[in-house]
């Protein structure tokens, strides 16, 4: 199947309406100047899902306008506004799963016989990555840097990053019933 969509949020944005430090969800990054979600597929660094570089943390300056509003903070006020990237913008990897299932009935006698079945589970232990961390704060945790200035990602830390699977190994099963 074609990857789950991809949900990239800031949990450090939105401090202008009292969303930043993870209060919700809902804050998300801006795109840098002229960039689309289709770019972050493009140009991808070595050991990244998509290219964390094509996002930034709205920064408001002090004196600016908050662009989500049009109202001035105050003159003495910096922080963090609301991004522009819409919801579900990228897509995860795809996920392919085989399972499969041998069955054989012996008869005893007419009331009576063995089933004996062999199930698979993966049957050729295909790894399916889950989702890449796509919270934009997951950077300063990993050692990740955003520019002060433009909140552009400089260096991305895990945000992009796939640090998991999301189904099991592969698994025999077997079994055998006796029905009288």
């Amino acid at each position: 199947m074609s990857g789950l969509p991809v949900d990239v949020v800031d949990t450090g944005a939105g401090s202008f309406y009292g969303l930043a430090n993870g209060a919700t969800p809902l804050a998300r990054p801006s795109l840098i100047a002229g960039a689309t979600c289709k770019d972050a597929a493009e140009n991808v660094p070595t050991g990244y899902f998509f290219n964390p570089a094509v996002f930034a943390r709205p920064v408001v300056q002090k004196g600016q306008d908050i662009p989500s509003s049009g109202e001035r903070p105050p003159q003495s006020a910096s922080g963090f506004d609301i991004g522009d990237v819409g919801r579900n913008c990228l897509r995860g990897p795809r996920q392919v799963n085989v399972d499969f299932s041998l069955a054989k009935f012996f008869r005893v006698s007419e009331s009576q016989a063995f089933e004996f079945r062999a199930e698979f589970f993966n049957l050729f232990n295909h790894p399916n990555f889950a989702n890449p961390i796509s919270n934009l704060n997951a950077f300063a945790a990993s050692g990740g840097k955003i520019d002060p200035t433009t909140g552009q990602v400089l260096v991305a830390g895990n945000f992009g990053r796939i640090i998991s699977t999301s189904n099991n190994p592969r698994i025999l099963q077997f079994a055998l019933k006796f029905t009288f």
